[in-house]
């Protein structure tokens, strides 16, 4: 496996590299909204944003809000015929106070608002290093387009969104599948199943999940593990001979992520270049008078 280099290991990611994801984002999906100061550069290449010939191995995050406890900024004016109305306006949430969870706040202070549910809309990304100035552009374009786990992102959703920028770093071999800690680690793992004895062709499987899947999900060690086993495709019964087998590989992440409406503030001063499209408007009306009616007519869901 392709390793950073040493002096890569300190580089940061940063709301400019998310910025940027959103802007080539947008051009992709509607050119006319692209900012003029941009009408002559090469989008497609980020060297403002990032050191130069510098290489890492990246993921880009694309992530929809589902929560109506916040809408977007294009909406912070629009009544719905439903009868539900937002709020006149909308604070920016720092990322320290965004999750893809709902965590309950037990603080008593009234003045504290709940943080937004977030749902994964499209990730991904390469374990090899990559020049960063390309990278960027590469894989914020395939994860909201390409991922196939997703439909590709529409324009009407951009307002929605949050994206996460995750630069993997400091990789260190472990001494056994446990050895890495849950929240500060993200793991590789590498394994084969059968020996080409008996006709059983023999297998080789590998999985990623960046450090924060397992803190999210709220998983220990071992259910990470086994997730992860999973999601590298093996479907046969997990042993501890199988379990002593694999080879894992932890490393860290340094990772920023940013929601449209910071993405506005920061790269077009406060206004919306899609507010005067109306028919992107009525597709997000729409699409949030739906979302709400879905939250309000929750019903229990039974594992059948």
């Amino acid at each position: 496996m392709a390793m950073v280099a040493k002096e890569d290991d300190d580089i940061a990611a940063t709301a400019q590299m998310c910025t940027y994801c959103f802007d080539v984002l947008l051009q992709k999906l509607h050119p006319s909204t692209t900012k003029e100061s941009n009408a002559d550069d090469d989008i497609t290449t980020s060297s403002q944003y990032t050191p130069p010939d510098v290489k890492c191995p990246l993921f880009v995050t694309w992530e929809k809000c589902q929560s109506p406890l916040r809408p977007p900024p294009l909406l912070s004016k629009v009544s719905f015929s439903s009868g539900v109305t937002t709020p006149a306006s909308s604070s920016i949430i720092t990322d320290d106070e965004t999750s893809t969870h709902n965590n309950n706040d037990t603080n008593n202070n009234t003045n504290t608002t709940p943080a937004p549910l977030y749902e994964l809309r499209g990730c991904v990304g390469t374990l090899a290093p990559k020049q960063l100035q390309h990278a960027l552009s590469e894989f914020a374009i395939t994860s909201a387009l390409h991922d196939q786990r997703f439909d590709p992102i529409s324009l009407h959703e951009l307002p929605l969104l949050r994206v996460g920028v995750s630069l993997l770093v400091k990789y260190e071999e472990c001494q056994d599948c446990l050895d890495w800690i849950v929240g500060l680690h993200g793991i590789i793992i590498k394994f084969s199943t059968g020996n080409g004895m008996r006709g059983m062709e023999q297998q080789y499987h590998s999985a990623t999940f960046l450090p924060e899947v397992a803190k999210e999900q709220c998983w220990n060690q071992k259910e990470t593990i086994l997730s992860l086993i999973r999601k590298a495709g093996y479907r046969g019964n997990i042993t501890n001979r199988l379990l002593s087998q694999i080879q894992c590989t932890r490393y860290q992440s340094s990772k920023c992520r940013i929601a449209y409406h910071e993405y506005i503030a920061e790269s077009h001063g406060g206004k919306d270049p899609l507010s005067t499209n109306v028919e992107l408007i009525a597709a997000v009306v729409a699409e949030e008078v739906v979302r709400k009616r879905r939250v309000n007519h929750v019903k229990p869901c039974v594992n059948l």
